[in-house]
């Protein structure tokens, strides 16, 4: 039976930086990959990367040609890429400095819903594109993308009720399309030993008031929002060869919210 250990896999983490990305890094870290972390030159990207002891690269996952040249940079880090995950997404904090990010549908800015789609979306299929024919050149891998519980069923608008913030409609657009953009990449690279899987945290802790974790609670079978560190063993198994059956596959970490 194949061990559920990525030690010494060649992985790209793109999105680092953020509340799961930081996660994810020290959990990679921790299990012995060799890691090239990836995201905004202004994310304190670099200094996370010499806390873990590895590389870095910095790029803009919404400009075509800084993903071209990312992760030819992390290709002279690590030769190849057994392993490569699609973690950056931008935030209602981003959008906000940008505009009115969590505006009524009725009244929704078309540039922040293009600005999320260009990330969330079209910068998935801009790093698969690029990293995905550099591991079929080289035996495959595994590529996992990272969606939301959000991409897979709606929000319950009414936990947001009295808060400052709100689910905005083209993030839940954007990562139903990464499902979407999983499963079709699954079929077309499954003859070059290229796995793609999808990821799909539900709700993380991020420092949500007590009333709106109190809510989101109530909705969740387990009675209660989820770690960051709840995330990362799905995530190594996922780029392990314990997995390697697995392809096309999404796998919720929501605590049963999808069960109800």
């Amino acid at each position: 039976m194949a061990a559920v250990t990525i030690r010494d896999k060649r992985i790209l983490l793109v999105g680092a930086t953020g509340v799961l990305g930081r996660a994810y890094s020290h959990a990679l870290g921790e299990a012995g990959a060799r890691l090239v972390l990836a995201d905004l030159a202004a994310s304190g990207v670099e200094d996370l990367a010499r806390t873990l002891a590895c590389s870095f690269v910095t790029l803009d996952l919404s400009d075509e040609g800084a993903v071209v040249r990312g992760v030819e940079e992390a290709q002279t880090h690590l030769g190849t890429f057994d392993g490569v995950v699609a973690n950056a997404a931008i935030t209602g904090e981003a959008l906000t400095r940008m505009g009115a990010a969590f505006a009524p549908f009725e009244e929704y800015p078309l540039d922040l819903w293009k600005k999320t789609l260009d990330v969330n979306l079209t910068g998935t299929f801009l790093l698969a594109r690029e990293a995905g024919k550099r591991m079929k050149m080289t035996g495959g891998g595994s590529f996992v993308t990272v969606s939301s519980i959000y991409g897979l069923q709606a929000p319950d608008h009414r936990i947001y009720e009295g808060e400052k913030f709100r689910s905005f409609p083209a993030y839940s657009a954007s990562k139903a399309g990464v499902v979407g953009l999983t499963r079709w990449l699954a079929t077309w690279w499954a003859q070059d030993n290229l796995r793609v899987n999808c990821l799909v945290p539900g709700g993380v802790f991020n420092g949500q008031n007590e009333s709106f974790v109190r809510a989101y609670s109530n909705r969740i079978p387990l009675g209660r929002m989820a770690q960051p560190e709840d995330m990362t063993g799905m995530l190594v198994y996922l780029l392990s060869d314990a997995s390697r059956y697995c392809t096309g596959g999404v796998y919720t970490v929501d605590g049963g919210l999808g069960a109800w």
